[in-house]
């Protein structure tokens, strides 16, 4: 993709194509140049704001401070996930379809910015002993602005290039500029923690507060220095119903490359949540490291701002399906060394952490570009449906997200373990289990499908098979 061509169709015609020369937004025959990819993945570090306060420290906020049991908390996470997953697919595919004239994503976008800092400040200022109505409807809100902004970005991102190689750059950059958004802000959680002894309430009202800012401002930067790319010949004039909708989506899932890289997100989506929600639990009433989360949630993150580049390079030399497998049987052997770690030891936890953090962001990076690489290929026939490939591993990522969040949780309240209070034997063992096991399992399940053998019928939707390779 050409530097005029990108001039042209992505970025917004006011601003000096000087500057963008200079700042490295693009470059002849290379496409995004590293400031393009940074300012288009700002909003990743919303997603990331967002995802971090949900997986992580709602479930103790809701339960510790505002009196929620763990057993709602855990119905609270799938639910909202299961509507947001209906909810994408339908973004997606007006996102795709409905033609402004401030284009097909960014009136989305936009809604989002005003929706998500509602939602968040109604959900982290949840008083004590606030009702549940309060809470489920302020995670509505605050999921459904989420929804209008990540599906159309997501969609918007697929389209950025037509080149294999350098989508598989885009995104590993929207990879690597989340993680350091999650950096910041586990840097900034540690500080109040450690320095100023900041509680669960003060840091979900400060996560909250990111929240709210982060929604309008990278958003709306965004939009004002991209132009979304013109659309495909073709595409005008789709019936947009219920029925052409069904046929939509029926023909993508038939796509037996697809489905295989859909198994693989409720894979990643499931270990990935039940990590998440049960690490506070593990730190601090099992491990007894209090006040140290937030510092050590950081190791992995930092681990990957290093390692993923090499993957990225290595996902080129040897095969993305190569490079996937390396990624879930790593996770596979890895994760059950944290039952091994003895309570007080901060410094094994570290070590273990550092260890399972050498393929942490491998299957995110690799799943989205094959995601784009099936795009592009049904862009061949006549019509973009970025937004609504990208919805369909939203879909699923989100969906495995909430099971995931609720079995951890469900897990650790069976045990008979209450929040705010010690961990027996008996709830320790639940919560090592809870935090490993999800894992454990999706990376055996996760080998299985990379390596079982596969035939190449012809997909009703045109596409091959590529996508894994």
């Amino acid at each position: 993709m050409s530097s005029s061509r990108f001039s042209r169709s992505r970025v917004n015609p006011g601003i000096s194509s000087r500057v963008w020369r200079k700042s490295g937004i693009a470059g002849p025959g290379r496409g995004l140049g590293l400031a393009g990819l940074a300012v288009f993945s700002l909003p990743v570090l919303l997603f990331q704001a967002v995802e971090l306060a949900w997986r992580a420290y709602l479930p103790a906020f809701l339960t510790q401070s505002v009196g929620v049991t763990l057993t709602a908390a855990g119905a609270l996470m799938l639910g909202v996930r299961i509507m947001d997953a209906f909810a994408d697919v339908v973004l997606g595919w007006l996102s795709d379809h409905v033609k402004t004239r401030f284009g097909r994503r960014a009136p989305w976008m936009a809604a989002g910015a005003l929706l998500v800092p509602i939602g968040a400040i109604l959900l982290f200022f949840a008083p004590s002993g606030a009702g549940i109505v309060r809470v489920i409807g302020a995670s509505l809100l605050l999921h459904m602005g989420y929804s209008f902004i990540v599906t159309p970005h997501g969609g918007w991102g697929l389209e950025l290039s037509e080149d294999e190689a350098e989508r598989t750059r885009i995104m590993g950059a929207k990879v690597w500029f989340g993680v350091l958004g999650s950096i910041g802000m586990l840097a900034l959680i540690g500080l109040l923690e450690r320095q100023f002894g900041f509680g669960i309430r003060s840091l979900a009202a400060t996560l909250g507060l990111v929240i709210a800012a982060a929604a309008p401002i990278t958003v709306l930067t965004v939009l004002a220095v991209f132009r979304e790319p013109a659309a495909v010949p073709g595409a005008a004039g789709a019936v947009m119903s219920r029925a052409s909708l069904q046929r939509l989506l029926a023909g993508m899932t038939r796509d037996p490359a697809l489905r295989r890289i859909l198994l693989l997100y409720l894979l990643c989506g499931i270990a990935d949540a039940s990590t998440a929600s049960t690490f506070l639990f593990l730190a601090e009433p099992v491990l007894g490291l209090k006040g140290q989360g937030a510092m050590l949630m950081l190791i992995q993150p930092v681990m990957a701002l290093f390692t993923l580049p090499f993957w990225a390079t290595m996902a080129d030399r040897l095969g993305r399906r190569r490079v996937l497998t390396i990624g879930f049987a790593w996770q596979a052997l890895t994760m059950p060394l944290a039952l091994l770690v003895p309570a007080g030891s901060a410094t094994l936890f570290g070590l273990f952490l550092v260890l399972r953090g050498l393929a942490w962001g491998i299957d995110y990076m690799l799943l989205r570009a094959m995601v784009a690489d099936v795009a592009e290929k049904g862009a061949g026939s006549g019509a973009r449906m970025s937004g609504s490939y990208y919805a369909l591993s939203s879909v699923t990522l989100k969906l495995a997200l909430g099971l995931g969040a609720g079995l951890g949780l469900w897990l650790i309240g069976a045990s008979g373990f209450h929040a705010g209070g010690p961990a027996g034997a008996a709830a320790s063992l639940a919560i090592r289990m809870a935090y490993v096991l999800p894992s454990v399992l999706s990376g055996l399940c996760g080998l299985l499908v990379l390596n079982r053998p596969s035939g190449h019928p012809s997909a009703p939707t045109g596409l091959g098979t590529s996508a894994l390779s």
